[in-house]
């Protein structure tokens, strides 16, 4: 009788924290709501470059202080074209950058990504890729 029950709480918690994780994980905001949090925990430094890979889609970004720019790439790692690719970013001062013009990315194609002439101040940042989804 403990075994059985041990076994069906065992599988409670677990879907409990499936249910938690994909109910975290979102295709269009991977990152912490800036707004409604009012806070920048999560942020990567300003100096840290921002990694990310969603749907075959792979990001890296970083800040150049001299530029007050972020750029980077986004390349389709995969064997499938990849549609309506796109890239956000968020400032810890709530500035939204993006998203990029939605792209289809050929199997190993690259392109460049670039914003730039950041205005204000900021101490840290993230940004996501997005792939398929529509605007807005």
């Amino acid at each position: 009788m403990n075994r059985i029950l041990i076994r069906v709480l065992a599988l409670i918690a677990i879907g409990s924290f499936v249910s938690l994780i994909s109910g975290c994980s979102s295709l269009t905001r991977p990152y912490i709501d800036l707004e409604r949090k009012g806070i920048s925990f999560g942020l990567n430094k300003r100096s840290d470059p921002v990694r990310h890979a969603q749907g075959g889609a792979r990001m890296t970004l970083a800040y150049d202080l001299q530029n007050r720019s972020i750029t980077g790439h986004v390349e389709n790692t995969t064997n499938q074209t990849l549609k309506r690719v796109r890239v956000k970013a968020r400032l810890s001062n709530g500035v939204k950058l993006g998203p990029t013009r939605a792209i289809d990315l050929a199997p190993g194609e690259t392109q460049k990504i670039e914003f730039t002439e950041i205005e204000g101040d900021f101490t840290g940042w993230t940004a996501h890729v997005e792939v398929g989804g529509s605007e807005d």
